[in-house]
């Protein structure tokens, strides 16, 4: 069977109420939603960069071949071409910025002179719960940029790029891509998503926290700040929304009855 096509979604021209210019497109993430839906398929965007930002709700995401499930605030980087696919609820909202490529690569290379790392920058999705300075100054850059876009002032659009540079090197600064940190943070973004993993693979044998724990090798304290860091969520929290969410599944797309429903799911 072929694999249908990951589609390439030019926001210019698919999406109508962007606002901004030809480089830098803004919309609040919630009328985003309204036109393509909040199940977004896999797609991608060339030649873009694209940051999603939330300040409420929560996102399911799959973001090139890793999967997050992560509380607001947060915010997610796809570089151009990176494949992603997201699922929110109604309560989720905040903003959309894509920036042509030309207009980050040089940020890049100012962050992280003399290495490697612009050049393979993968997908990034981080919650900010613990960074109170870094939220209180996106609500003011979103306000500007919101600004900017909206109303024809002179030199809009060169004032849009800046501030879309801002926002953007603000938070490139929080995924500390530099060789030592990024070291550390993939390290632990690898235990994070093998943890994902691990749940998908046992939820319904009911593995409690330590279970989890004892078999990626950390204790039960580490796990617990490495599920708060990259989801904003302790692990007993990330284990009961999975057996929640297939708990549905199985009862929306299943002729079982609840009975067996509950069986299968270890109850």
């Amino acid at each position: 069977m072929c694999q249908r096509a990951i589609a390439n979604i030019d926001i210019s021209k698919e999406y109508d109420e962007s606002m901004g210019s030809n480089d830098v497109h803004y919309q609040s993430f919630a009328r985003m939603a309204d036109f393509f839906g909040r199940d977004m398929q896999a797609h991608r965007h060339d030649q873009f960069f694209q940051m999603h930002f939330l300040d409420t709700g929560q996102i399911e995401l799959q973001l090139d071949d890793h999967r997050y499930s992560v509380q607001a605030p947060l915010f997610v980087l796809t570089p151009p071409s990176v494949p992603h696919a997201f699922i929110t609820e109604s309560d989720s909202d905040g903003h959309v910025l894509t920036v042509r490529e030309e207009l980050v690569w040089p940020l890049l290379e100012v962050l992280y002179p003399g290495t490697r790392e612009a050049f393979g920058l993968p997908g990034i999705c981080l919650s900010l719960a613990d960074k109170p300075n870094e939220l209180a100054a996106l609500k003011h850059y979103w306000q500007l940029i919101e600004r900017e876009s909206t109303e024809q002032l002179a030199g809009c659009e060169h004032t849009l790029v800046l501030l879309a540079q801002a926002v953007f090197t603000l938070l490139l600064r929080n995924a500390k891509l530099d060789d030592h940190a990024a070291t550390g943070m993939r390290g632990e973004l690898k235990l994070f998503q093998r943890f994902t993993l691990l749940i998908d693979n046992h939820f319904h044998q009911h593995w409690t926290v330590p279970d989890y724990a004892c078999e990626l090798h950390i204790t039960e304290s580490r796990l617990t700040d490495i599920c708060r860091r990259f989801a904003n969520r302790p692990p007993k929290r990330l284990i009961f929304d999975r057996q929640l969410r297939e708990a549905k599944r199985l009862l929306l797309f299943s002729d079982n009855a609840v009975n067996e429903i509950a069986w299968q799911l270890g109850f």
